[in-house]
């Protein structure tokens, strides 16, 4: 008798793998991933160069920016970027450091396999330690006195944009961000509320990035409709139109029969005075300067400027609006219904060109809930990359002021951590306790990372903050990667959003619980 066939359930060419090889393929692809992120971590922390098939180029030492622009086939990996993603849009910071924690969490995760540690007893600790970590974590954050608000949410953003390539503009770019944030900040209710939709950001060539500046209102990508108009008009009065000022042609075919060649002429001065009385509309409510959202008459074009009024056409909606909150004008539809109460004020609305392009400012708003920063640099290379540091920076804050307490940055929270963890294992012993402390030594990529991105060595430098953390009780000492130092980060005011570093710990465990899971790996093969 013939032995058995085996019964194939899967396609011919199906990749399958299980157990323990489905678990190690998966960690792997992670941490060939977070060495490629690795060097570009901290103050100290590498650019790297990436061409695209067109030929565009990208520097940048920005994690999430990195991972979008790499070609992924891998699917463990493309979760990965995915995560990094996540973490970018929550708070826009962490993406180096989440993938190089859960890239080292999986690599201990692969020790632990190797000493034949069951898979569920692993994400069992794990679970139990980022819990433990949630706690510790919010215990140790520091809520941020009113009367030091700038100050911290200073620290803040410049501990965020330490690793970006802002060269000798870090400063300047902190105080634009902290500035812009404390003008759009609103409440809902009691809570603090930040819509960073309120910010334009316009990007310019053909200065250096010390000339980027922030305005308290609004660039238009435009330039005045007629060239009889002024150019600049102090004190503006603004009118919004969300419509055309022209004759609106009618939906249907329709046809006027003339008998009388002198009816010709009656028919052109009749649409003449319509537009003249909606110009007259304009003039009586006291605007001297007219945003409209579709086009402009030519005659209304000349009684505009008869009048002196400055006018635009073909403004974007999103523009229209960011102009309403930022000059405080209502949007009105039917021009005769124009008022006073309508308007917007300005200290200046004018005509610039910036670079090759002309463009309207709208400057000096009163209390303006929507700003603008102009970015200006040498190159677009270096203007693309500014442009991801500024929205960096502006999430930091944004998490920062909607939950407003703030760690020790510099590797000291993670140190501090891990010694609170070390002593949790203890208390639960077993075999979770290999999970645990595992989980606690993976903390310390962030340091030990930092540290190597100086030029330090890491096995000095992190024992000494193990030591000094244990020994001194100081919860914020940490590395400072310009000294190369350690350093009490508060005194040197190197802080992280406590929101940011829950994010990194919470999400890279739930990813890595995720893989450790996974004892089958099947893929199907291209014919």
């Amino acid at each position: 008798m013939s032995a058995q066939q085996p019964y194939l359930l899967l396609k011919e060419n199906t990749q399958q793998l299980k157990g323990k090889d489905a678990l190690i393929i998966n960690i792997e692809a992670i941490k060939a991933i977070a060495e490629t992120i690795r060097t570009t971590l901290g103050p100290k922390g590498l650019n790297k160069m990436l061409v695209d098939s067109l030929g565009d180029i990208t520097v940048t030492s920005d994690g999430a920016k990195i991972l979008e622009e790499l070609s992924i086939e891998n699917p463990t990996a493309k979760m990965i970027v995915e995560l990094s993603k996540t973490i970018h849009k929550k708070s826009g910071d962490g993406a180096s450091s989440v993938v190089l924690f859960i890239g080292e969490l999986m690599t201990r995760t692969a020790e632990m396999v190797s000493m034949n540690l069951s898979p569920t007893l692993i994400y069992d600790g794990y679970l139990k330690a980022v819990n433990q970590i949630k706690g510790d974590l919010f215990n140790l954050a520091l809520p941020i006195p009113e009367s030091d608000e700038k100050k911290i949410h200073t620290a803040l953003v410049k501990t965020a944009l330490n690793s970006k390539s802002l060269f000798d503009a870090k400063d300047l770019f902190t105080s634009i961000i902290v500035e812009a944030i404390s003008k759009i900040q609103e409440f809902r209710g009691k809570s603090p509320y930040v819509d960073l939709d309120n910010i334009q950001i316009v990007k310019k060539e053909g200065s250096n990035l010390n000339s980027t500046h922030l305005i308290e209102g609004i660039i238009i990508d435009k330039e005045v409709v007629n060239p009889t108009m002024p150019r600049r008009i102090q004190d503006a009065k603004i009118a919004l139109i969300n419509g055309a000022l022209e004759i609106v042609k009618t939906d249907f075919s329709s046809e006027i029969q003339i008998s009388n060649p002198d009816d010709i002429q009656n028919y052109l001065n009749q649409e003449g005075k319509i537009i003249q009385s909606l110009v007259d509309s304009i003039k009586a409510s006291g605007a001297n300067v007219v945003f409209c959202q579709k086009g402009i008459d030519e005659a209304a074009q000349h009684y505009l400027a008869k009048y002196n009024i400055m006018a635009i056409r073909r403004v974007k909606n999103s523009d229209m609006q960011k102009l309403a909150k930022s000059s405080g004008a209502r949007i009105i539809a039917h021009i005769k219904d124009l008022s006073e109460e309508d308007l917007g004020f300005a200290t200046t609305v004018s005509e610039k060109k910036i670079g090759s392009d002309k463009m309207v400012f709208i400057e000096g708003c009163h209390n303006p809930k929507s700003v603008t920063v102009l970015i200006r640099g040498g190159t677009e290379t270096i203007i693309n990359d500014a442009e991801r540091s500024l929205k960096n920076g502006l999430n930091v804050l944004k998490t920062t002021v909607e939950d407003s307490r703030y760690v020790g940055g510099g590797g000291s929270i993670e140190i501090e951590l891990r010694k609170h963890l070390l002593a949790y294992a203890e208390k639960i012993g077993g075999k979770q306790q290999i999970a645990i402390e595992h989980y606690a030594d993976a903390l310390e990529i962030i340091p030990k990372t930092l540290v190597e991105n100086s030029g330090k060595d890491p096995l000095d430098i992190i024992t000494s903050l193990r030591s000094q953390s244990d020994y001194s009780q100081n919860k914020w000492i940490g590395f400072d990667c310009y000294s190369q130092t350690i350093v009490d980060v508060r005194n040197h005011q190197i802080l992280d959003p406590v929101g940011t570093k829950w994010q990194i710990f919470n999400l890279s465990t739930e990813l890595a619980v995720i893989f450790i899971r996974i004892d089958d790996y099947i893929r199907a093969k291209g014919q």
